[in-house]
């Protein structure tokens, strides 16, 4: 009997020094991503002296919380069921965050008066390439770090915890992650950056602005371009040039590959407007470089593209510019006037395209000059990154080797090993600027885990025209189109589905009635396509039920072309496999 009320009350003695203890790592959980944020400030800030200082706390925060999860009470109660993953989170967040505070911060903070935003941004047309490459050891290996606390922790399923752990652990998962990307992000910049401006040689680069409102799968027509040279970290903007500047070609700029043959049109390599129906950014890149070498005499070692959409995020830093007729381009209003305005009121095409080239050079030199905020400006730039909507492409197979993994790339994946991939991507098929009007969602849902981790996948996609009721009469020719392949005012879209690497299409079904379902394949994964017509004020429903290839039984990755709407892209759909 004695000695049953003594184990209870050992018992609960370990409960009040668990509890204690567990308090105690939460609070300096807590306390230690608050101090991440204000490093990160101070860092950004360039004022070292506080940085050092914040980073001593956050050390000392970090260390608490870590000797609070140490000890045998600890790892036996990571053995205990349903509470045991409460202790392991807790002492995987505080491994993560000491991984952190020793590794990845110490490099940085030491350089932090010379690593911050202003660090990669032009100054009067040049970028300081000789301090990128002082600051890129300590970049890289706070990368580093930072990715294996973010690995160590990204797999806790936070709203399973006990409700005192959920709100600290899901936050310093998300601030890990933002930093994972934010570093991975000024690693490649710090790594590319000097060669492809121009340190050993002069480079040129053909910079692509895609129009939304005439879509295509990786955004929209070229409908502007560009030739940026970069010499010793110079940056200038020379040729600016049109569609009617680089007319079709009788003949292929280069050779299309089968799977191009089977499932696009020869204009991909003939007409500069359909060069990105392939959803793969880095052959439209090659693409278009050949078009320019062919039809311009110009040589160019690598291609840019990006939107209006990304040019608003980037004025949301350098503030707004002046157009030829007074008028100011704003963050707010960019979208509206590169996307409809230009051709609403310029309903002549010199003037449409005289207003782009004019507006591309000034964001681009407010850009190189530095004005505005550095840290919005570049805050900017991985947001367009992030949605697609910025992409790079260079011919040298170095600095491509380094792209190809991040956001940059554009890239469309085949087989991508246990990751199962789907994506949409559009086309207009009438030549209009309609697409200023479209609205698009798609929702991608894992249903089942067959046999050899083949996930059974639905995606269910609503198109929408915004267009006025009265479209064919009060929209311009230049926004309607001339009416001869669909009516004025009624959008005509090609949608291209890609299903998972050695997967398929089980079904199709636009408004719930079944569609054809077509075989054939790009890079390894099944295409198949649905045409729409899409009035004003219409809603179109398309559903697709599809498979995965085997042993992929990873999270599901959806893909689409970027539109008038800012959206995270690449979203990441649980795996019915786990």
């Amino acid at each position: 009997m004695h000695f049953g009320w003594a184990f209870a009350g050992l018992l609960v003695l370990v409960l009040i020094l668990f509890g204690w203890q567990a308090a105690r790592a939460s609070s300096a959980l807590r306390l230690a991503a608050n101090q991440a944020q204000v490093l990160q400030n101070q860092i950004v800030a360039g004022d070292d002296v506080a940085a050092k200082t914040t980073m001593a706390a956050l050390a000392d925060s970090a260390d608490r919380a870590k000797s609070s999860t140490d000890g045998v009470l600890w790892q036996l109660g990571a053995k205990v069921p349903f509470f045991g993953k409460n202790v392991s989170a807790v002492q995987d967040v505080s491994v993560a965050i000491d991984t952190i505070a020793r590794d990845a911060l110490p490099p940085v903070v030491e350089l932090s008066s010379k690593i911050n935003l202003n660090t990669y941004s032009p100054h009067d047309g040049k970028v300081d390439i000789k301090a990128i490459e002082e600051i890129e050891p300590s970049v890289s290996d706070a990368s580093a770090a930072i990715s294996r606390a973010n690995e160590r922790i990204r797999g806790i399923d936070a709203g399973s915890l006990l409700v005192p752990l959920r709100g600290p652990v899901s936050s310093i998962q998300a601030k890990v992650g933002e930093a994972r990307n934010a570093s991975k992000s000024a690693t490649l910049a710090a790594r590319l950056l000097p060669s492809m401006l121009g340190k050993n040689e002069t480079r040129r680069y053909l910079l692509l602005i895609q129009s939304n409102a005439e879509i295509r799968a990786t955004g929209g027509i070229a409908g502007s371009f560009a030739i940026l040279t970069a010499k010793k970290g110079r940056l200038s903007m020379g040729l600016q040039g049109a569609i009617q500047d680089l007319r079709p070609f009788e003949e292929p700029v280069v050779p299309m590959t089968n799977d191009e043959k089977d499932v696009f049109s020869s204009a991909l390599v003939t007409d500069l407007r359909n060069a990105n129906l392939t959803p793969d950014f880095p052959r439209t890149a090659q693409i278009t470089r050949a078009m320019v070498k062919k039809g311009l005499g110009r040589n160019v070692d690598g291609v840019i593209s990006v939107d209006p959409v990304a040019m608003s995020f980037i004025l949301e830093g350098t503030g707004s510019v002046k157009l030829k007729n007074g008028a100011a381009l704003t963050p707010e209003n960019a979208v509206e006037v590169l996307l409809n305005a230009i051709y609403r009121f310029y309903p002549d095409a010199t003037q449409q395209n005289d207003t782009f080239e004019y507006a591309a050079r000034k964001v681009f030199n407010v850009v190189k000059s530095g004005r505005g905020e550095s840290r919005l400006v570049i805050s900017g730039l991985v947001k367009g990154a992030s949605e697609n909507r910025i992409m790079v492409w260079s011919s040298h197979k170095d600095e491509q080797q380094l792209i190809g993994p991040s956001d940059l790339s554009g890239a469309f994946l085949g087989d991508d090993g246990k990751t199962p991939r789907v994506g949409l991507y559009f086309g207009d098929a009438a030549a209009t600027k309609m697409e200023y009007y479209l609205n698009y969602s798609t929702r991608v849902t894992a249903t089942r885990c067959l046999e050899d981790d083949v996930q059974e996948l639905t995606s269910t996609t609503q198109v929408t025209s915004n267009a006025p009721a009265d479209a064919k009469k009060s929209l311009p020719e230049s926004v309607t189109g001339s009416g001869l392949s669909t009516p004025k005012g009624t959008m005509s879209l090609n949608l291209r589905f890609y299903s998972p690497f050695g997967g398929g299409f089980t079904e199709v079904r636009v408004n719930n009635k079944k569609q054809t379902v077509y075989g054939d394949t790009f890079k390894g994964r099944n295409v198949t396509r649905v045409t729409l017509r899409v009035k004003p004020g219409e809603t179109i429903s398309v559903t697709t039920g599809m498979i995965s290839g085997p042993n992929q039984p990873g999270d599901v990755i959806f893909s689409t072309t970027p539109g008038i709407v800012s959206a995270r892209n690449d979203v990441v759909t649980p795996s019915a496999c786990k």
